[in-house]
């Protein structure tokens, strides 16, 4: 009896060896794909801004409906649209695009309005062209923490951020949660209280008029 409960303890401790390491490769490969995936809803948002001259607006749900070209957005914060963008993946019953795991990919969007004309400058057909590259002021920002120890991006017009595999309580990650303008990128930490596996990815401003650019869509 002694021996089959010693000969079961290392068969435990061989297996728990084996599926640790499986484990994190599964996330890392997850990590990886949904990273991939945001990429390519990136370069969506611009082919859409490139053909429609503005960007879409976030959906707070599912949605069949196409957005209008002109059609005016109020709304800061929310999902993927995927359906006007035209970007394939899985999707959770109210219809909304997924990442890895299973969540919602969130989608944010400036509507900065920097000649106070009352249209979002960069959700507004054509107004990124009226008001002027030079004025165009997006106000998001991207730190290394919730206080912005450091500054990694500002003045970006769409953010867009996977929640991960797990949901801490760290500060890091309510600020992605908080639909403020400020978001937060960093490494990964799955260790102590101030954990953080939020997969964030920015529009930069600059990369967004040198494409519109090269669209004619801009000046």
């Amino acid at each position: 009896m002694l021996e089959m409960s010693i000969v079961l303890l290392i068969m435990g401790l061989l297996l728990g060896s084996v599926m640790r390491p499986m484990g994190s490769r599964i996330i890392e490969r997850q990590r990886s794909e949904t990273t991939d995936q945001l990429v390519t809803i990136r370069e969506a948002l611009i082919g859409y801004a490139s053909v429609n001259h503005r960007l879409p607006c976030p959906i707070a749900a599912a949605t069949t409906s196409l957005q209008s070209i002109d059609s005016e957005c109020h709304q800061m914060h929310g999902f993927v649209p995927a359906a006007v963008l035209g970007v394939t993946g899985q999707y959770n019953e109210a219809g909304l695009l997924v990442d890895s795991w299973g969540a919602p990919i969130q989608y944010h969007v400036s509507l900065s309005d920097a000649d106070s004309d009352g249209l979002a400058d960069f959700t507004t057909a054509h107004e990124m062209r009226d008001v002027s590259m030079q004025r165009l002021m997006p106000e998001f920002e991207v730190c290394n923490n919730t206080a912005c120890g450091q500054l990694r991006a500002n003045r970006i017009p769409a953010v867009l951020v996977s929640t991960g595999p797990a949901q801490s309580s760290s500060s890091d990650e309510a600020e992605n949660q908080n639909s403020d303008r400020r978001f937060v990128s960093r490494d990964v930490d799955v260790v102590g209280a101030d954990q953080f596996d939020d997969i964030v990815l920015w529009l930069s401003g600059n990369v967004l008029y040198t494409r519109l650019l090269q669209a004619h869509v801009l000046p």
